[in-house]
């Protein structure tokens, strides 16, 4: 398999084949990512796809291909006309395949027609996984997510219109010290109105090699203590009024959950009640630290 860089995949994805069709971001400015910064977007050589094509075929078993997770940075930043033409080839060589994953931006969604959304709903583009991060306008600027509140909410309406179920990751301490609480009201209501079928939880850890170190050297940016970014998680979960699957139990993640939304909610939130004043925030820092070579 032609697979170039550490792949990652949500939870729900883990047994899927990963097919690479694309390497690089095409947005490459987050300031919490380094995956691909030194990678210029491109889609793969046509026959070294074909011939993953062919290895999956060859390798998995028939359920696991029912499912195929497209990687590189976002896979559907490439147009339909080269989109679609790969996917028939997929499902040609491998008859058993209906769905297709991967990662997307919200850009990716919003640059496509009405049309273009549902020819990739007609084909089997579902639960795709998006980095949506918050829905705190001043954390999104800040960070260089490429995409608004407004837009969050417009997309997640526009996918949900064509069928296409989607994930969004949740960032906990994006937004810097002392304004996780508002990062975390503000997104809760903003996914709510977005309302994505899953939602995958993730704490900041930030690394020597990300952009947002010289932003912590410049004092532009400081770190959430522990403790913070615990009640950023409980409040995120509390001001969350939709339909949807809550996973929290990233290794980064100082508190440990899953819920279904809204039935699991009072029990996780009860849950966290009991959690948090036990959080020892210096043992849990140093755990992140440790399992992420960072220094923070």
């Amino acid at each position: 398999m032609h697979i170039s860089k550490p792949q990652h995949r949500p939870p729900f994805d883990v047994y899927s084949p990963m097919l690479q069709i694309v390497e690089g971001c095409t947005h490459n400015k987050c300031h919490f990512c380094d995956i691909f910064r030194d990678v210029t977007f491109h889609m793969s050589p046509w026959d070294e796809i074909m011939e993953d094509v062919d290895e999956i075929a060859a390798t998995s078993i028939a359920t696991e291909r029912r499912r195929i997770y497209l990687t590189g940075g976002n896979p559907y930043a490439l147009p339909n006309s080269k989109l679609l033409p790969l996917l028939d080839e997929v499902k040609r060589r491998i008859p058993e395949v209906k769905e297709f994953g991967g990662f997307c931006r919200i850009a990716d969604i919003a640059r496509r027609t009405n049309e273009e959304l549902q020819q990739l709903a007609d084909y089997g583009v579902n639960m795709i996984t998006i980095g949506a991060e918050s829905g705190y306008d001043p954390a999104l600027a800040f960070m260089e997510k490429g995409h608004t509140a407004a837009d969050i909410i417009e997309q997640g309406k526009r996918m949900h219109a064509h069928g296409i179920k989607f994930c969004f990751f949740y960032l906990t301490g994006m937004a810097g010290a002392g304004n996780c609480e508002e990062n975390a009201i503000a997104s809760g209501k903003v996914f709510s109105e977005a309302a994505p079928d899953y939602i995958l939880i993730v704490t900041i850890t930030p690394t020597a090699t990300w952009p947002l170190r010289q932003d912590i050297e410049d004092g532009l940016w400081t770190p959430p203590e522990e403790l913070e970014m615990a009640n950023e998680i409980r409040t995120f979960v509390a001001n969350l009024d939709c339909e949807t699957y809550v996973n929290c139990s990233h290794d980064t993640d100082v508190v440990r959950f899953d819920a279904k939304l809204p039935k699991d909610k009072e029990n996780a939130l009860q849950l966290m009640d009991h959690v948090i004043p036990k959080l020892r925030p210096a043992a849990a820092r140093r755990m992140r630290e440790f399992i992420h070579h960072a220094k923070f």
